[in-house]
């Protein structure tokens, strides 16, 4: 019997035949109703679930209710969750009543959560809409709910965003401006609340403005032009404009490519990929001639000069008045799946309305325009650089620095790093030398208060800050220290050693959590653990910016460190706020 389940297999994985064939997907079901092998199922589960991708109601095949119960039993969570995909697929009211309990379950895993999301937004579950406005209050998961609220027409949904916006970091407000542009029912509201200045019009960068233009409503339009000007230059001006930025870039002046990074990832990195950082709807720029300053402007400020034809996209409109503007990656009969600025989307054809190729490329004019001069001067100052700098955190992404689930972003042996119930921690069974774990952002002046717990006292671990990442991993900069011995006091890491001696040891709470605030400003930084001060240093020599880290110290005694609860402030005030009074 095995070779022809093989067999069958093999016609499986011809995803056309299917898509196409009822036949086979009932004969699937019978080679799963014949095996319990958990890996043979999850061959042939996966196999159908790619071939049904981004399709909905397909027909149950024949016997699927009876081996969907079976296999959700399976002790492999994989073939659980697939199993439970294709139901969706195949149109089953359980199912979708299942994942909506699951998604409305606060307490159960984020993972589980946010799974049962994709799973639902990919059904297109028609009662989803209400959750997903209800999620937005939820920080797990309302990135996500932002992103597919797009998918469907509800009249409440703008009023909601916009309700929030202020509140969401700077991640959140681009999926945020991204849907409401995605329907002219929502793109009305957004503008009104630009207009009143509830929203700031600065955060309407090029390519949103480009997707408003796809929408192609004379009123849009209009408003539009009101509040962002116009879009496109004539030949004459476009040489104007790229010797005026020449002048301005080739004035002397002090350029800073961290913040110029900042500026990149809020403009730039959702669709192109530098250092092997952002997305991939435009090219690779890596290894373009970026260290041409006519070069870099041409590209920049006359994007429609040459499109290659592998990146010039195509407007989308689905029958239920959603526009979408993108990269088509992949088509066939009945789907097509399309990467616009901030997600890949598969949809079956039936949903499409128009398909039209654009004349323009997706990256859009008057990139620049909403930049100050500093963020043109970074910004071009980063594209120039010949390797990765840190990213300056800014109001816009200090939120970023830990998202509370993954590493994501750190760099480090993350063998001695993990995240364990939303706290950093670090361990070590003894090391020959000291580990960092470096931090994804760079800061100038700052406050940061954080959590800090240290098992046993023996161990020593400690806070990089205003430092810089050194070859073969280590960090080089400020230290605020943690250990038996050292709690309290200030040592320059590969530099001048020790900078405060007096130890605030008598502070700590032994084997619990202690809260250690640092705060950098200018050439002064002070410490205090617990609300009580114990460093005070004025220091002209240190260097103003850098990346925090964390450290494990060499030794052979083991030990953990967990940090927690980081709360930051940019350019605080000189005064410690939780020192006791």
């Amino acid at each position: 019997m095995r070779p022809l389940l093989c067999v069958l297999l093999g016609l499986l994985l011809a995803q056309p035949v299917v898509a196409q064939e009822p036949d086979a997907l009932n004969a699937l079901v019978e080679v799963l109703k014949q095996t319990d092998d958990p890996q043979f199922q999850l061959d042939v589960l996966k196999g159908m679930n790619d071939g049904l991708k981004g399709r909905r109601n397909v027909p149950m095949p024949a016997g699927w209710d009876e081996v969907a119960t079976r296999l959700a039993k399976s002790p492999n969570p994989s073939v659980r969750e697939l199993a439970q995909s294709l139901s969706l697929t195949f149109g089953s009211t359980s199912a979708l009543a299942s994942l909506r309990a699951q998604l409305a379950d606060a307490k159960a895993p984020v993972v589980a959560r946010r799974s049962a999301l994709d799973s639902l937004l990919a059904a297109k579950d028609p009662q989803l809409a209400p959750v997903l406005q209800q999620l937005l209050s939820d920080a797990a998961l309302r990135g996500a709910a932002l992103r597919g609220l797009a998918a469907y027409d509800d009249a409440k949904t703008p009023e909601l965003i916009l309700a929030l916006y202020l509140k969401l970091n700077a991640a959140e407000k681009r999926d945020a401006l991204n849907t409401l542009v995605s329907r002219a029912a929502f793109a009305r509201p957004l503008l009104a609340a630009v207009a009143r200045g509830a929203v700031p019009a600065k955060d309407l960068s090029a390519d949103i403005v480009r997707q408003l233009g796809g929408l192609r409503q004379k009123d849009i339009d209009e408003q539009v032009a009101k509040l962002w000007g116009v879009t496109r230059a004539t030949p004459d001006e476009k040489k104007q404009e790229i010797a005026r930025y020449k002048k301005l870039l080739q004035t002397k002046g002090r350029d800073n490519p961290m913040h110029g990074r900042a500026v990149y990832a809020r403009t730039c990195q959702q669709c192109h990929a530098l250092f092997d950082a952002g997305g991939k709807i435009g090219p690779d720029i890596t290894g373009s001639n970026r260290a041409d300053l006519d070069y870099i402007l041409h590209n920049i400020l006359d994007p429609n000069a040459e499109i290659p034809n592998d990146y010039r996209p195509f407007v989308i409109e689905t029958k239920d008045d959603r526009v979408l503007t993108g990269i088509i990656k992949e088509q066939n009969q009945q789907t097509l799946t399309v990467a616009t600025a901030n997600e890949t989307l598969t949809l079956p054809r039936s949903d499409v309305q128009s398909i039209q190729q654009s004349e323009l490329s997706m990256m859009p004019e008057g990139l620049l325009a909403t930049l100050k001069e500093n963020e043109v001067r970074d910004l071009i100052a980063y594209l120039a650089a010949p390797a990765q700098v840190p990213m300056l955190a800014t109001p816009d992404n200090a939120s970023s620095f830990f998202n509370g689930k993954d590493l994501d972003g750190w760099d480090g042996d993350f063998a001695l790093w993990k995240v364990e119930n939303g706290e950093i921690v670090g361990r070590s069974q003894g090391l020959k030398k000291n580990e960092f774990l470096k931090g994804p952002l760079a800061f100038g002046d700052f406050r940061l208060v954080v959590k800090v717990k240290l098992t046993p006292n023996e161990g020593n671990s400690g806070i990089q800050f205003r430092s810089e990442a050194e070859p073969g991993g280590s960090v080089k900069g400020f230290q605020a220290d943690v250990g038996v011995g050292w709690w309290g006091k200030l040592y320059e890491e590969h530099g001048r050693g020790l900078m405060w001696k007096e130890s605030g040891e008598k502070h700590v709470k032994l084997n619990d959590w202690n809260t250690y605030e640092i705060l950098a400003v200018g050439s002064r930084v002070r410490t205090a653990i617990n609300g009580n001060l114990c460093v005070d240093l004025e220091d002209t020599a240190s260097a103003r910016q850098g990346i925090i880290a964390f450290q494990l110290h060499s030794g052979a005694v083991p030990f953990e460190v967990r940090y927690k609860d980081f709360q930051f402030e940019l350019n605080p005030e000189f005064e410690l706020v939780t020192l006791k009074k």
